[in-house]
Formats: C-alpha cells, structure tokens, sequence
C-alpha cells in the first residue's frame, strides 16, 4: 500500500512469520511490547515511511526500538479486508534486515503453516492486549460444549445467555470458584470465568465483570479473514487488528 492510504474501517488481519515471533522471544519483556504497539499502529498508517524497492518490492519497512531495529512487512487490501504481513525484524545497519527478509521470502516463510496470527502470539509472548493498546474484551470466543453449559445451568452458576458467551476455558474456571459458602454463586462464577481469560495483577470486581460480558453480546464485525479465512469475533466498527477467535 501507498503512503497516505488507509484499510477498511482502520482495521486489518495481523500475520506474523514464526521467525519473527522467534525474534520477539529473545527481546526484552518491554522491547516486545514496544515492538508489538508500533505493529498495532499499522492499521491505521499501513503504508509506512520506508517502501522497499526491487527484490523486495512490494514490502515496507517500521522503524521500532528507537530506530535501531527494522521490522519488514507487508499490507494489502484482500476482498475488501486489510491484510499485514509481518516478516522479520533486524537491524537497520549494513541492511541486515533486508538481506534477512530477501532469504526468508524465498524460503517461503509466509505459508500457512509458517504465520501466527496476532492474537495467538500475545498468548505465546504473554503479552496482555491491553498493554499494546487493545481492547482484550470486546470479541466472542468458541462456545463451550453444550453439555458443559447444560451443567452449569443447571447448577445454577450460570443463566443460558451468560453460559453461551463464555469458552471452555472459561466455564471451567466458573464451575470450579464460583461457590461460596451456601452453594452456587453466579458473580463469583462470573468473576473467576473472565478471570481466567486475563493475567490480572487487580482481581476484578462483579461490575466490571458484567461490563465485559455485556460488551460479548454486542454485533460481531464478521468480515472473513484472509488468511484464517474464519469471521472476525471482535465488536462490529472495531480499529486496528480484526481477531479470528
């Protein structure tokens, strides 16, 4: 994409090759974050300040880490849906990072089996959403299996409606805490679901709580991504990074 052009609704798939993944791992807990929240600002300025000229035409360059550090990506607008592509990351000097990005291209390293989306990575990184500037919240997650919400239900943790927005994960967690000392305790349950959905250094509270899972039950954006090729599960209108489960 050209400088000065914009995705659909500033909002785009993020793929990241698994050598770049490799690469975050061995910054620092900070670096990575830094690193994370440039990528994130993509979707609203894909074009760059740096595009690449042949063998690499048709990629871009982000300055991260004060400049020390390039990272190679690529954007592109597929069946109407924002798509970036994040190559590698290397220093600026020498143009290592070019030549690393030429060798990793011809490798093919952009295949299917070789891309981690966005979402996935932070749970790799254990980078919380929030702290590179996402809203963690605000997408529906697979439902857990119908009998594991039947069970809930009827002990009476949880009612249908909550029970269906919430993912295995998550009604384990409520089934497991949410009992106080005269039997079940639906805020508790609650509590202790989306709790386990997030690394918290504050317990939440039951109205934050039932904020979020209000915030689950709003419009899906629902555009089909084009490499997961699955639905966005984030809120319809949502900026920066689409989220396929």
């Amino acid at each position: 994409m050209r400088r000065g052009e914009r995705f659909p609704a500033d909002a785009a798939e993020i793929g990241l090759a698994d050598v770049f993944v490799e690469q975050l791992v061995d910054l620092t807990a900070q670096q990575r974050e830094d690193v994370l929240v440039d990528l994130v600002r993509l979707c609203d300025d894909p074009g760059g300040k740096h595009p690449l000229r042949a063998p690499l035409a048709g990629w871009n360059t982000l300055e991260v880490l004060g400049g020390h550090q390039r990272v190679v990506y690529r954007a592109s607008i597929v069946d109407d849906v924002g798509l970036i592509e994040v190559l590698c990351l290397g220093p600026r000097t020498d143009s290592e990072v070019y030549d690393m990005a030429i060798g990793l291209r011809d490798a093919g390293l952009l295949s299917e089996e070789e891309l981690t989306g966005l979402w996935d990575a932070l749970a790799i990184l254990d980078v919380v959403a929030e702290q590179v500037g996402l809203d963690g919240w605000d997408f529906v997650p697979e439902p857990a299996p119908e009998g594991m919400r039947r069970a809930a239900i009827a002990s009476g943790l949880l009612d249908a409606e909550t029970a269906a927005l919430l993912s295995r994960d998550e009604l384990e967690a409520a089934m497991s805490a949410g009992w106080g000392p005269h039997g079940p305790d639906p805020a508790a349950a609650l509590v202790a679901a989306l709790e386990r959905a997030r690394s918290r250094a504050v317990p939440m509270s039951d109205d934050e709580a039932a904020t979020i899972l209000s915030a689950r039950a709003r419009d899906r954006c629902g555009v089909i991504l084009p490499r997961a090729q699955r639905p966005c599960v984030r809120r319809t209108g949502h900026p920066g990074p689409h989220r396929s489960g």
